[in-house]
């Protein structure tokens, strides 16, 4: 039901760039509980790319205006360094990343990474000199670096990447006349070759979007064009895209009574979140509406529906990374405010929330 006034206690303010507390009036919001995972053993940043191939989650790229070169691997704070993350199968033992080989582009951040089977893929962002912004693409199959044909729309950064049924795609962004986008391109990994003229993203152009892949289809959210974040969400095949319900409280049906405003500083839309997938369902969490949103929600594809889950615990930020790895949920890194994060954190779907992990 569309409500014209929040609840008492159902939204919080976002104070010296802290995480919300605990909402006392869903017992929904203490589903889930966040779990230390240490920190990442490269330089901290916000902006970076991440991927998983053969069960094992890379992370790279990325700024940090405060980050010590080593080695050429920051250039005016835009890094290329790359690391994977180890993860003890059984949840307990040590958590550590080991650097792997540099990637070999132009040092950049606000670049898209994603996997196509057993090769990881990160092209697009933004240069060192902060203006000039890319459209090479590069393969990586956990050893080795490969350049391949260049992304065939223009040049941008914050755009979102996926793969689907063998193929990859991209789209939305923001290109270098400032012009927000939502066309879409294929890469096909057996021809080495991309596609372009297929059907663009509904509703809002847009930049900083969270994209969820489950089974054979995508889903595209959040992300806003430099002003109110867009509250829609699109599901796409391979061939068309389909308009999903609004991702805040718009219809006089009870289902959507807990998604919020469209706006709100708990709500689900949210610009430079991150998700991940975990069995049935996808997650979103962090990111940003103005303030921080540091709320967690949990969309169940088959039912088209979303339910609150525990806020993330630790230090509110936007621009992260996310990813599942053997169906297990982390996020880290970002920024907030002017100081750049490294530390990372699992989901645990399952538990209550606990404010000793």
């Amino acid at each position: 039901m569309k409500n014209s006034l929040l609840i008492a206690g159902s939204a919080c303010v976002v104070l010296a760039l802290s995480s919300c507390s605990k909402s006392s009036s869903n017992p929904d919001s203490e589903e889930g509980n966040w779990v230390k995972r240490g920190q990442f053993d490269g330089a901290a940043r916000t902006a970076a790319v991440s991927f998983v191939i053969n069960e094992t989650a890379y992370v790279g790229t990325g700024y940090n205006v405060n980050a010590k070169d080593a080695a050429g691997l920051v250039e005016k704070g835009f890094m290329k360094d790359f690391w994977k993350f180890n993860i003890p199968t059984d949840g307990s033992g040590n958590y550590y990343w080991t650097q792997v080989a540099t990637f070999p582009g132009v040092h950049r951040s606000d670049a898209v990474g994603f996997n196509i089977g057993n090769k990881g893929f990160v092209g697009t962002g933004v240069s060192s000199n902060k203006t000039t912004l890319l459209r090479d693409f590069w393969e990586f199959d956990g050893q080795t670096w490969t350049q391949r044909a260049d992304y065939p729309n223009t040049a941008r950064k914050n755009a979102v990447g996926f793969g689907l049924n063998g193929k990859g795609y991209i789209t939305t962004g923001l290109d270098e006349n400032g012009a927000y986008q939502k066309d879409l391109a294929m890469y096909d990994t057996t021809t080495k070759t991309w596609t372009n003229n297929l059907p663009t993203l509904g509703g809002d152009k847009r930049s900083g979007a969270i994209a969820l892949v489950h089974g054979n289809k995508a889903y595209i959210l959040g992300g806003s064009a430099g002003g109110s974040v867009s509250t829609d969400m699109f599901e796409f095949d391979g061939t068309k895209w389909t308009e999903k319900e609004k991702v805040y409280n718009a219809k006089d049906d009870s289902f959507d009574d807990d998604y919020g405003s469209a706006g709100s500083s708990t709500g689900i839309a949210r610009t430079f979140g991150v998700g991940f997938v975990i069995g049935d369902y996808g997650y979103v969490t962090t990111g940003s509406v103005g303030a921080y949103n540091s709320q967690t929600w949990r969309y169940d594809f088959a039912l088209d529906r979303w339910v609150i889950r525990t806020a993330y615990e630790r230090t509110a930020r936007s621009s992260g990374v996310g990813f599942a790895v053997k169906g297990r949920g982390f996020i880290g890194l970002g920024e907030s405010g002017s100081s750049y994060l490294d530390n990372f954190d699992e989901f645990l779907p399952n538990e209550t929330y606990s404010s000793t992990d």
